[in-house]
């Protein structure tokens, strides 16, 4: 358990904060960084997922500004897989399509790599490139 990040609820191993870049584009994404207990967090940054300590937390929230907890839900066990999930992929290489942020969240909390923000992106490029052609015509 841990209760000293300013604005934030008490966190629990599993659970994964939500944040947005506090200047720039950046802004429309949240980032997502997950608590595995003992003042530890493990985050997919653009440098690949890895372990950070409390202090690294905090110089990372100077640039990103805290916006929630997404809970983690289900049983002692459930939470001690997920927390093990995270730790499986530490050094697992940062990708833009395949494996982000949230991707890497999803993963630890629901044993799944999915993402609504590349599915999002996605969606908006195809319709933006489908528009393009379509004007083209007439």
């Amino acid at each position: 358990m841990m209760n000293t990040i300013p604005n934030l609820p008490t966190l629990f191993a599993g659970d994964v904060i939500l944040a947005k870049k506090r200047k720039g584009l950046g802004r429309i994404l949240n980032h997502y960084i997950v608590y595995v207990g003992n003042n530890t967090f493990v985050g997919n940054l653009s440098d690949g997922v890895k372990e950070l300590h409390y202090n690294e937390l905090i110089n990372l929230l100077q640039d990103y500004e805290p916006t929630g907890v997404r809970r983690f839900s289900g049983s002692y066990f459930q939470r001690n897989q997920a927390i093990n999930r995270a730790y499986s992929k530490l050094g697992e290489s940062y990708s833009l399509i395949n494996f982000i942020c949230e991707h890497f969240a999803n993963w630890v909390q629901f044993g799944k790599i999915e993402s609504s923000q590349v599915t999002t992106g996605f969606v908006i490029l195809a319709s933006a490139i489908f528009l393009k052609l379509v004007s083209k015509d007439e």
